[in-house]
């Protein structure tokens, strides 16, 4: 139990870490008066916060299982912020709660030889689709919308089996899903956020190319943008790369390494402007990595579904409020 408590004591270190950075930063550069006392004021508040977890570290776990709410608070202040810490401290949360028998339900879809086929023919069509036909000039005369909508009801018609099954199953035990999909959210979070840091760190800051696309998009049609990120991507994007992928390649591991890597090579390689710029192929990766895992343990592509839809909407959200 004592190791448990020191995922607090490293929350609270790796904040304190990040205040005296962020302090001195701040010190130094040339911004005006007001933002650096505000700046230094949340600094303060974020040295507050490592304090009282670190004061949590040092209480038994059986206090701290029955009395939550200042580790619940700290961890969600911090997870706006500086986020590691905050996973940290909701990591450690789920660590000392009481296990309940909430084990997923089974789900007994057998694959069958058409589904197989499929599936490469739906992965087929759109990488056709998406990527060789925007080469030929005839392609500028299509409505994109169309383009988006054939692909929506290519993958509703070819696995529509499957979905039926699984939006049956997953409703049915909602209750039993969500704190998988939470759980398993956060740890995405965090994975991102560990592999993005160094990547950012080497473009000096800049957003991938494909990220500044959907900034572009979201400026010019936002509301189409919103549709497109928080519902089309993530059910046809998990359709493709999950339960389509998953049916070709049969063995695990191997299925979520290369759903992971398929699906950040392509988000990245028609898109990048320069060598570091294509090192966020890793971070999309990593981001399909951690679905696949999801998929591959729920056996359910609406647990997929929900991660990525979560993911994309906060992403949405952020944008929206930084440029509109």
């Amino acid at each position: 139990m004592k190791e448990k408590r020191n995922l607090l004591k490293i929350a609270s270190l790796l904040e304190i870490i990040y205040v005296i950075i962020n302090a001195i930063y701040y010190l130094l550069s040339n911004k005006q008066n007001e933002e650096i006392m505000a700046n230094l004021f949340f600094s303060f508040m974020n040295l507050i916060i490592a304090f009282l977890l670190f004061k949590e570290s040092k209480k038994e776990t059986n206090f701290l299982k029955k009395n939550k709410m200042i580790i619940i608070f700290c961890s969600i202040w911090l997870l706006m912020d500086s986020i590691i810490p905050g996973i940290l401290g909701l990591l450690f949360i789920n660590s000392i709660s009481d296990k309940k028998n909430n084990s997923l339900p089974e789900n007994e879809y057998l694959n069958k030889k058409g589904d197989v086929l499929n599936s490469i023919f739906l992965i087929f069509l759109f990488i056709i689709i998406m990527f060789i036909l925007p080469l030929f000039n005839f392609s500028k005369h299509i409505p994109v919308y169309f383009i988006y909508i054939v692909i929506f009801l290519l993958v509703i018609a070819l696995n529509f089996k499957r979905l039926k099954n699984d939006l049956k199953l997953f409703v049915g035990n909602f209750k039993l899903y969500l704190p998988f999909i939470i759980k398993r959210y956060f740890i995405m979070l965090g994975v991102m956020v560990i592999v993005a840091l160094p990547i950012a760190f080497l473009n000096k800051g800049e957003v991938s190319s494909n990220q500044q696309m959907l900034n572009n998009m979201f400026q010019k049609l936002p509301l189409v943008s919103l549709v497109l990120s928080t519902v089309y991507a993530p059910f046809v994007e998990e359709n493709i790369f999950r339960l389509s992928l998953s049916r070709i390649i049969k063995n695990k591991s191997l299925f979520i390494i290369i759903s992971g890597f398929l699906f950040g090579t392509l988000h990245m390689i028609d898109k990048f402007t320069s060598v570091w710029d294509l090192l966020y192929i890793f971070q999309y990766s990593a981001l399909g990595i951690c679905l696949a895992k999801a998929y591959v343990d729920s056996k359910n592509i609406f647990v997929s579904i929900s991660m990525h839809f979560i993911q994309n909407f906060l992403a949405a959200m952020l944008i929206l409020l930084l440029y509109l």
